[in-house]
C-alpha cells in the first residue's frame, strides 16, 4: 500500500521510502559493525524517540563489493502485533491463501514507510599498504607541511572570513601569531618526536637477553613455598585483568547487552576470586615473612634489564597504532597519481561512488542520506563531488563514460549528508593540492573539482578567470542538508571553517581518544540527525 505524499508530514517521515549509507573510518574495522551502530541508534530514535512501531528485516543486495546485507527498519500504524519479516521462498498459493484470510486486517499490517540502512566497507583495501617505519616517514613529511606552505596556509585561512582591509590587517595579524605558536610549540615538537621514534623503532630490542637476565634475577626467590605466594599474587591480577576488560566493554558500550546475565555472573566470579586470590597470597606472605612483591620488584629493577623489554612493549604498541589506524589517513590522503597506494585510494573512492549511485539510481527509494565517521567524513565528501563532477561531464561518447549516469532527478535523492567527528578541515589544511602563485587555470580546475559547499579561497584570477556551475544539490526548493557533529575532546574533529555545513553540533564528550568512538553509541547524537534528515 503506497503512501500519499500529503500523508507524510501528520505521520513523521520525510519520505516513504529512504535509504541510508554509512561509511565508517579508520582502525580494525570488522564488516557490519557500522551497520550494527547506525541500525540500532536510528530504530531506537524511532520506536523510543517518536514512539513509532517498527520492524527490523534484513535486506540482501547484489554488490558484494561493498556490502552484502543491510537492515530494514519498517514502520506500522497500531496494530495488535507486527507482522513477520516477508519470506521470499513461501509458496505462492501459500501467499494467496493468507492475503483472502487477512483482507479485512492488510491495510491496519502494511508499512506505512521504512528506512534501508547499508554500510559501505573499505577497511581491507588500506589493509598491509605501509609498514610503522613508512608511516612514521608520512607523519614526519606532513607534519613540516604547514611549514612549507606557511604563507599559503594564512591565505587561505584568512580567505574564511570576508572583510574589509582594517579587519583583515587585524584578523591577518591574528591568524599569522597563532600559526607561529602553532609552530614553535606543535609542529616542530611532533617533528621532533616523530624524527626520534623513526630512528627508534627499528632499532633492535634485546628483549631475549633482557628477559634472561630477569629470570636470573628472580631465581634465588623461588623456593617452592615463595613459588605458591607468587602464583596466588599472579592469579590476583589475572583476574584483575580480566574484570578490567569487562569494565572497559561496559564503558565502551553502555547499552543493553546480547548477555547480560552470562556478563554478570563472570564480572562476580572475576571480583570473588580475584579478591580470595589476593588474601590467601597475602596471609601466605604474611605467615612466611617474606614480602614477595617488594622483592620481586627490587629483583628486577636493580638488575638492569627491564628497559629493553618495556621498549620492546612500546614499539609494539607504536607499530600497532601506525598500521591499523594512522596508516588508513596515510594510504587514502595521498592524492599524487605516481605514488604506489594511489591505486587503494582510487578503490575506496570507486567504491564508495558506486555504493552511492546504485542506491540513487534505485528506484526503491525517495530520499538517500550519506553519513560518514571520521575519515569516512572526507571520504563521503568526496564521493559528493565525484558525483558532481560525473554530473557535469560530457555525457555524449567517451573512452569512459560514467556507468550509470545519473538523470538529475536522481542525484538530487541526495538529501542529507552527516559527518562525525570529521577530520575535513585538518585534512584540506595538510593536505590539499598547492598551486604556484601564477597557476590560475589548475587552481581553479582544483577548486572545481572540490567544490561541494567549500568557502571560496579569496584569489583573485584576472583575466583567467571561468565560471563553473557545480550546485545541483543547492539550487532546488527541497536542498540537501549537512550535519556536523564534533566534540572537544576528540581531537580529530572539529568546527568545520572551510565548509559550509547547514548545522554544527558540539556533543559533550570529555575522555580524550573515547571521545572519537563516543558518537557510535550516543542517543542523543542519532536524535540531532535523524530529527533533521528522516
Amino acid at each position: 500500500m503506497a503512501v500519499a505524499a500529503h500523508a507524510l508530514p501528520h505521520f513523521g517521515l520525510r519520505a516513504a521510502r529512504q535509504a541510508l549509507l554509512v561509511i565508517h573510518g579508520i582502525g580494525e574495522q570488522n564488516p557490519y559493525e557500522t551497520l550494527d551502530s547506525f541500525a540500532r541508534g536510528v530504530f531506537m530514535h524511532l520506536t523510543e524517540g517518536r514512539h513509532f512501531r517498527a520492524r527490523l528485516c534484513p535486506v540482501e543486495i547484489a554488490h558484494k563489493d561493498w556490502t552484502q546485507v543491510g537492515m530494514r527498519i519498517d514502520i506500522f500504524p497500531p496494530a495488535p502485533a507486527l507482522p513477520p519479516c516477508p519470506d521470499k521462498d513461501a509458496p505462492p498459493a501459500a501467499k494467496q491463501k493468507e492475503s483472502k484470510t487477512n483482507e479485512t486486517k492488510e491495510a491496519k499490517l502494511e508499512s506505512l514507510g521504512h528506512v534501508d540502512i547499508f554500510e559501505y566497507y573499505w577497511a581491507p583495501l588500506t589493509e598491509d599498504k605501509l609498514s610503522a617505519s613508512n608511516t612514521l616517514k608520512w607523519v614526519l613529511k606532513t607534519d613540516f607541511t604547514p611549514l612549507r606552505y606557511f604563507a599559503d596556509n594564512l591565505q587561505e585561512m584568512l580567505g574564511v572570513y570576508r572583510l574589509n582591509l582594517r579587519q583583515a590587517i587585524g584578523k591577518a595579524l591574528a591568524i599569522y601569531w597563532r600559526e607561529l605558536l602553532r609552530v614553535f610549540c606543535l609542529y616542530l615538537a611532533l617533528g621532533m618526536g616523530a624524527a626520534l621514534l623513526l630512528w627508534w623503532l627499528p632499532k633492535p630490542q634485546a628483549w631475549g637477553a633482557a628477559l634472561k637476565g630477569i629470570v636470573a634475577a628472580l631465581l634465588p626467590l623461588l623456593t617452592v613455598e615463595h613459588s605458591i605466594i607468587l602464583f596466588f599474587y599472579f592469579a590476583f591480577l589475572l583476574m584483575a585483568w580480566f574484570l578490567l576488560q569487562s569494565l572497559f566493554e561496559l564503558y565502551r558500550q553502555r547499552g543493553p547487552s546480547l548477555q547480560s546475565t552470562s556478563e554478570r555472573i563472570w564480572a562476580a566470579l572475576n571480583l570473588t576470586l580475584g579478591l580470595a586470590f589476593l588474601v590467601l597470597a597475602v596471609w601466605l606472605d604474611r605467615r612466611a615473612g617474606s614480602h614477595m612483591p617488594w622483592h620481586v620488584w627490587r629483583a628486577i629493577s636493580q638488575s638492569g634489564h627491564w628497559q629493553p623489554l618495556v621498549g620492546a612493549a612500546i614499539a609494539a604498541i607504536v607499530s600497532y597504532a601506525l598500521t591499523a589506524y594512522v596508516a588508513d589517513v596515510a594510504v587514502y590522503v595521498n592524492t599524487d597519481a605516481k605514488s604506489k597506494n594511489f591505486a587503494a585510494r582510487n578503490a575506496i573512492l570507486d567504491g564508495s561512488t558506486a555504493a552511492l549511485k546504485m542506491l540513487l539510481a534505485s528506484e526503491k527509494y525517495d530520499r538517500v542520506i550519506l553519513a560518514g565517521h571520521s575519515l569516512g567524513s572526507v571520504i563521503a565528501y568526496d564521493t559528493i563531488n565525484d558525483l558532481l563532477a560525473e554530473r557535469s561531464a560530457d555525457p555524449g561518447p567517451a573512452s569512459d563514460p560514467p556507468n550509470p549516469y545519473l538523470q538529475l532527478a536522481q542525484l538530487q535523492k541526495l538529501k542529507g549528508l552527516v559527518t562525525f567527528g570529521s577530520p575535513l578541515d585538518k585534512v584540506y589544511y595538510f593536505f590539499r593540492e598547492h598551486v604556484k602563485r601564477d597557476q590560475a587555470i589548475r587552481a581553479q580546475v582544483l577548486s572545481m573539482l572540490h567544490s561541494f559547499r567549500r568557502d571560496f579561497s579569496g584569489r583573485d584570477y584576472g583575466k583567467f578567470s571561468f565560471n563553473y556551475y557545480m550546485r545541483q544539490l543547492d539550487d532546488q526548493a527541497d536542498p540537501l542538508i549537512w550535519l556536523n557533529a564534533w566534540a572537544v575532546a576528540d581531537p580529530v574533529s572539529g568546527e568545520l571553517k572551510f565548509y559550509f555545513p547547514n548545522d554544527q553540533r558540539k556533543f559533550p564528550y570529555h575522555v580524550p581518544v573515547l571521545a572519537h568512538l563516543s558518537y557510535w553509541g550516543d542517543p542523543n547524537f542519532y536524535d540531532y540527525f535523524c530529527e533533521r534528515l528522516l
